[in-house]
């Protein structure tokens, strides 16, 4: 059975884990290669030309899936102003602020519940320890945020580099669902329209964009789109499935 909708723990957690994840893509969108994956791996897959050596099946279908969505990017005419990377980078701010916000009152609490006499010192125990790690995180946070002049606008293109292939991957994927339609999923990088890849991509396999030479990950290779128990689940016919697709989560 799939899971029902359950929402990321934490939105600041949501956004460093896409910050990372967007300048690993943004890297992968630099340069075109015939081979990816390590040239000394088997050759496990060809996507549009392109030789696919790994024997992780994660890797495969990461590398099939970026190959034939930056194709259908392009003939769909997909691109990302500098507008929206405005647009972006000040939601992320707002929701950066929101969370420091809550975090702020989250070790409030916790301080006043220390402050109780009557704290049992199990509970005492886990609330100190938890206000270390919130100590712990804003540590990091304010070290994030420091750095010279040169640091300071290595950041700033750099945060406007993962902007731009967020919007573009949101794009790509509000395409697809506009052409497939079917469920849409809960993911950390934003609601994601599981059954329109599944179909894209078996189109794309019925036109032999891709192949899976090594039929021993073809399993694997689609579990991901096969397995609703590894996703939670917009509810169906919901005000949230129908809005996941029409605006952005970030504005």
């Amino acid at each position: 059975m799939a899971k029902n909708l359950t929402l990321p723990r934490g939105r600041w957690a949501r956004w460093t884990a896409l910050a990372t994840l967007g300048l690993v893509c943004a890297s992968c969108l630099a340069q075109a290669q015939t081979i990816e994956g390590v040239p000394d791996a088997p050759l496990t897959a060809r996507v549009l030309g392109v030789e696919i050596h790994t024997s992780d099946p994660e890797e495969m279908r990461y590398w099939i899936l970026r190959k034939l969505t930056d194709r259908y990017a392009t003939e769909k005419g997909i691109e990302v102003t500098q507008g929206e990377i405005g647009a972006y980078i000040d939601g992320m701010a707002r929701i950066a602020e929101e969370d420091r916000r809550q975090r702020e009152a989250h070790r409030e609490e916790i301080e006043g519940r220390l402050a109780s006499p009557g704290l049992g010192d199990a509970d005492r125990q886990a609330l100190s320890s938890e206000l270390d790690s919130l100590d712990q995180l804003q540590r990091e946070l304010d070290g994030m945020s420091g750095g010279d002049d040169e640091d300071a606008e290595e950041t700033r293109q750099a945060r406007r580099t993962v902007a731009a292939a967020f919007i573009r991957q949101w794009k790509v994927n509000q395409a697809l669902y506009q052409q497939y339609g079917g469920r849409i999923i809960v993911q950390q990088g934003g609601p994601e329209p599981l059954d329109a890849y599944r179909t894209f991509l078996a189109d794309e396999q019925r036109k032999e964009a891709f192949e899976i030479l090594d039929k021993s990950l073809e399993v694997a290779f689609w579990r991901y789109y096969l397995t609703d128990s590894m996703h939670s689940f917009y509810p169906p016919g919901s005000k949230e499935e129908l809005q996941a697709l029409e605006t952005p989560w970030w504005q």
